[in-house]
Order: C-alpha cells, then sequence, then structure tokens
C-alpha cells in the first residue's frame, strides 16, 4: 500500500533513511496489472539460490513490461513531487471541513495515503461517511473503525480534488445532521 509513490517516495522506507533487507512490491508496481516483486540486498540475495523462491506471477513478460512502464512513469520529480503537493490539498480540505463539522480528531498520513480518525464525538462511525459519500459520488475507504482512508490516484487533478472534497463535505454535513 505504501510502494511505488504513494507516500511521494518511490517507497516509503526512503522517508526514514533506512534500507531493508527484503522488500515487496506487488499491486501498485502493476498499476493494478496482477506483477509481483521481492527486491534484496546482495547479502540477502546469496541465500536464494536457483529455486528456492517462486512466485505465481514470477517470470510474466507481460507483468514486467506493465510494471517497467509503470515506474518510469511514476518515479519522475513531477510525479512524486505533485504526490506531495497533492497531499497537501488534501490535507488543507479535510482541515476545512473539520473546522466546520468537529468531525477529525487528527488528520496524518504520507502522500496520498491519508487517514482522518473520528474525533471522539464520532467514535466508531468512519464507516457510516461511506454510503453517504457514495451518494455524493465518492468512494473513501476505512482503516477499522475510526478512521476514514482516502488513496486516490497518484496523478488526480486538482480540479477533482476541490469536486472530490466539496462532495465529501456534503456527505460529513450529513452525518453531522443526523447524530
Amino acid at each position: 500500500q505504501t510502494g511505488v509513490g504513494r507516500c511521494g517516495t518511490l517507497y516509503a522506507y526512503e522517508r526514514y533513511g533506512v534500507t531493508p533487507d527484503i522488500l515487496t512490491s506487488a499491486k501498485s508496481l502493476g498499476g493494478g496489472f496482477p506483477v509481483g516483486a521481492m527486491l534484496t540486498t546482495d547479502s540477502v540475495a546469496k541465500s536464494l539460490a536457483f529455486g528456492t523462491h517462486g512466485s505465481t506471477y514470477g517470470g510474466n513478460a507481460l507483468g514486467s513490461a506493465i510494471a517497467l512502464a509503470a515506474l518510469e512513469f511514476i518515479d519522475t520529480p513531477d510525479v512524486l513531487e505533485g504526490i506531495q503537493k497533492r497531499h497537501d490539498l488534501f490535507r488543507e480540505q479535510l482541515e476545512t471541513i473539520n473546522r466546520k463539522h468537529d468531525v477529525f480528531k487528527e488528520i496524518r498520513g504520507m502522500g496520498l495515503l491519508i487517514g482522518a480518525q473520528m474525533s471522539d464525538a464520532f467514535e466508531g462511525r468512519a464507516k457510516d461517511i461511506l454510503p453517504l459519500a457514495i451518494e455524493e459520488g465518492v468512494m473513501a475507504l476505512i482503516a477499522g473503525p475510526n478512521v476514514l482512508r482516502l488513496a486516490p490516484s497518484l496523478v488526480v487533478p486538482e480540479a477533482d480534488i476541490a469536486e472530490g472534497m466539496a462532495r465529501l463535505e456534503r456527505a460529513i454535513e450529513r452525518l453531522v445532521a443526523n447524530a
């Protein structure tokens, strides 16, 4: 969920100054096409002799070509810097909604993986926003009963962010009105 640009860097670990011994990547690597990869450091790779690690998605030429195209598109300054800009727009809009309706305790996340934790007054009610949002034409997710989760396209147009947040606010207004 945090790979291939989602957090504003190619992989989220890059924000922390560490290098993992093993990194797995799948869905986002293929832009939704079924593909998977496991990357390792040289020292770990030595312990993986031929045949000791397999994958149902391994060795697929089409999947590999799609993964390469996705990486070439996403791993660019324009896309990765744009993710942070879009994050800031989402966060500003969510904070504006919250100032009006006081439904969130905390807004957090990296890049375009954003969570809005419900306030004490709306504890456990993140799921109640989903059908209201769908009626307004917005798809959202939850991360447990108390967090509204947003994971939009990495290249969502800014106008769509503004429209989507206006629609989300209408859904939240309805939630508050029925509280």
